[in-house]
């Protein structure tokens, strides 16, 4: 039996709406299934986790976004059985990381195939010993401060029914922009200490892309071991108005102003306290600590070749 974990407010209602295309396959082909349909994060953890427990389920796929997958991911990564995803929300990044098509039916296809992949977490801990696991990336600096504004605007909602989702947080970006001021920053690379004194950002990655498919570490793989860190630096707002376009494509590694590493653990700290938000959540703030946990996850994904 298969657990669908559905997030009806995802995409601005966007996942009630492919729920009802899926369940409609899924009557068609007679697959055995349960739903957990909720709206709220806290919801679909305590009635997934019971019905976990029974130990029926052979598989959870989820309808959401990548803040409805960070909620369930301590739970997912502990039950032991596959998971997949059937993307709802804005961004959708976990599922262009790891190939899940947009459509909702072709998505289903390849959670009921039962193919998998083992992929890796981000894991992070605060001060105050509060842990996280994140799939994308974590964001610290300048666009923590974007995923902040674009979580409390109207106007995802309104790029939400457009079907524009990504839309939002470019329109968070500028907003941000206007606001942040760039501050010290200290990253901590597997022992080794680098300071960056006027530093816009520092996003930890697990896969590749982040904020709706821009390319922050374009090498970084969900199953390479690695976590990736991407630091921009030591330039004037105009110029970080110039570098924004090339993270669509990833070639702003080439520019002086970025740094890019790479390793297991990575420690953040600033003179004050940032926010940092992990799949675009709250997830505390600095300093903060991050390291890979390899092969945490059972993907349910399509079958190379």
């Amino acid at each position: 039996m298969v657990l669908f974990i559905v997030n009806e407010n995802s995409g601005n209602g966007r996942g009630k709406k492919i729920w009802a295309k899926v369940e409609k396959e899924l009557r068609k082909k007679g697959t055995e299934y349960t739903k957990v349909a909720t709206t709220s994060q806290a919801e679909a953890v305590a009635h997934a986790e019971e019905l976990l427990q029974r130990g029926k389920m052979k598989a959870v796929a989820v309808i959401g976004g990548d803040g409805t997958l960070h909620g369930l991911l301590p739970l997912l990564s502990a039950a032991g059985i596959p998971y997949g995803l059937i993307p709802s929300g804005s961004g959708n990044d976990s599922a262009r990381a790891l190939g899940i098509p947009r459509n909702p039916i072709r998505a289903l296809q390849i959670i009921l195939a039962g193919h998998t992949r083992r992929i890796d977490l981000l894991e992070t801990r605060t001060e105050n010993g509060e842990t996280q696991f994140t799939l994308t990336a974590v964001a610290i600096g300048l666009d923590s401060t974007v995923a902040a504004d674009v979580n409390g605007s109207s106007y995802k909602r309104w790029c939400n029914k457009l079907g524009v989702g990504s839309l939002a947080y470019i329109i968070g970006f500028f907003r941000a922009l206007a606001v942040f001021k760039p501050r010290p920053i200290q990253v901590t690379m597997d022992g080794v200490s680098r300071e960056f004194t006027q530093g816009w950002l520092s996003a930890i990655a697990n896969i590749s892309t982040y904020g709706g498919g821009l390319k922050i570490c374009p090498t970084a793989l969900p199953d390479d071991g690695r976590l990736h860190v991407c630091i921009v630096h030591g330039c004037s707002v105009w110029r970080i108005l110039l570098i924004f376009p090339t993270i669509l494509n990833g070639s702003h590694v080439n520019q002086p102003y970025v740094t890019i590493l790479s390793g297991c653990t990575v420690r953040i700290e600033t003179p004050a306290s940032m926010l940092a938000f992990g799949d675009g959540e709250p997830s505390g703030q600095t300093p903060i600590t991050a390291v890979i946990r390899p092969r945490q996850l059972d993907f349910l994904i399509a079958a190379s070749g």
